[in-house]
């Protein structure tokens, strides 16, 4: 299934001039889309090194969640003109925080500066604050106005979390999200803390910064694809096409690393898509595939069960094949309740835990494991012991 339209000779016409340049080469003979090359980082890295060399260029990389960490030049303006013709989730006046981490290549945050700059607004360069940290800069946030914030769902629940505990009011309107999914308690969190703000979000990637935008009006896990943009759904990673100037990399046939399906938004406009989650998310357990997305989307329904993460143990067999698989949550819910429920809800489990009885467990912690850079919460770790 296809999402969105492009003109076939356009397409062909780009998919040459890139080849000119270090994208992928075009066969000599070619009919249609599927003809064309799928494209990965070394040819993104290749265009992107090429386009900005006279304009220059922030050198990023991708956020490394789930996998080796791929850079991109990304041209100064951003996208911001091709951004801003769709989705404006800051108006002049607005005074943003902006949560995301800054430096270690990550571009999220200096995203963020740009678009508030072009925005005309006030922004706060602060990066993301643990609950316990927020009570000491409240007053300045109140000082100087916030009423915007930025950030993952993890740090945007982090801040909520330490306004709530401090029972301090934060007139925040506007809520802009994206680099991880939400979880169930860290919407109620934010929704709690700040109950007159509004959702903007968008969905890309560093090698091709904005694919799809939110707005209030949408479902909240609902995007809509920017135009002259074509995305080839695909159980091994989307491929996103797209044609015209203004983006910060253009694309033909790029193998994304999520899986995309499909959708209808409450808004009622088209091309309307939601990411269903990550082309390697299934896991290898003796022999039996297991859903990651799926076992933690269950364990969050247990009672009790705040927030969860698979720490996996690698097996030698192949790359995503493991050997142990531990989940840790957080909350209040008895860790053998859990491991139980998993027990009854997959059948392949019994048998495993029949001859191996260490490779499942479950724990209660503290706080989930999240990746430094990003401040994310992944929704897997591995370990090789």
């Amino acid at each position: 299934m296809i999402i969105g339209e492009l003109p076939w000779e356009g397409l062909l016409v780009q998919a040459k001039e890139l080849a000119a340049i270090g994208g992928a080469p075009v066969p000599d003979s070619v009919t249609g889309l599927a003809d064309l090359t799928v494209t990965g980082p070394a040819e993104i890295l290749a265009v992107s090194r090429h386009l900005t060399a006279d304009g220059g260029a922030a050198v990023m990389s991708s956020g490394g969640t789930t996998g080796r960490p791929k850079l991109t030049f990304v041209a100064h303006h951003q996208a911001i003109d091709r951004l801003h013709a769709v989705w404006r989730p800051l108006e002049p006046g607005n005074v943003l925080l902006n949560l995301f981490t800054p430096g270690r290549l990550w571009a999220s945050h200096y995203y963020m500066q740009t678009l508030a700059e072009r925005s005309r607004c006030h922004v706060l360069p602060a990066g993301p604050y643990g609950p316990d940290e927020v009570a000491d800069w409240l007053p300045i946030f109140r000082e100087v106005g916030v009423d915007a914030l930025a950030g993952t769902p993890t740090a945007l629940a982090d801040l909520a979390r330490g306004v709530l505990d401090h029972g301090v009011d934060l007139d925040v309107r506007r809520v802009i999200w994206m680099a991880e999914p939400w979880t169930p308690a860290k919407e109620a969190t934010v929704r709690a803390a700040f109950p007159q703000a509004r959702f903007w979000a968008n969905y890309g990637s560093v090698e091709t910064f904005v694919i799809a935008t939110n707005d209030p009006g949408c479902d909240l896990s609902t995007l809509h694809l920017m135009p002259d943009q074509l995305l080839e759904l695909d159980d091994d990673g989307a491929l996103l096409s797209r044609t015209g100037d203004g983006w910060t990399v253009p694309t033909v046939r790029y193998r994304l690393g999520d899986r995309v399906a499909a959708a209808s938004c409450r808004c009622g406009r088209p091309q309307a898509l939601r990411v269903v989650g990550r082309a390697d998310d299934a896991i290898k357990l003796y022999g039996s595939l297991f859903g990651i997305g799926e076992i933690l989307a269950g364990v969050r329904e247990n009672p009790g069960v705040t927030e969860a993460q698979l720490v996996l143990t690698r097996s030698p067999e192949s790359r995503h094949s493991v050997r142990q698989m531990s989940v840790h949550f957080t909350g209040e819910a008895d860790p053998a309740q859990v491991r139980d429920w998993l027990v009854r809800t997959w059948y392949d489990l019994p048998p495993i835990l029949h001859t191996y009885p260490e490779a499942v467990t479950v724990e209660r912690v503290a706080r989930l494991h999240r990746v430094e850079r990003t401040n994310k919460v992944p929704p897997m770790i591995w370990r090789d012991r």
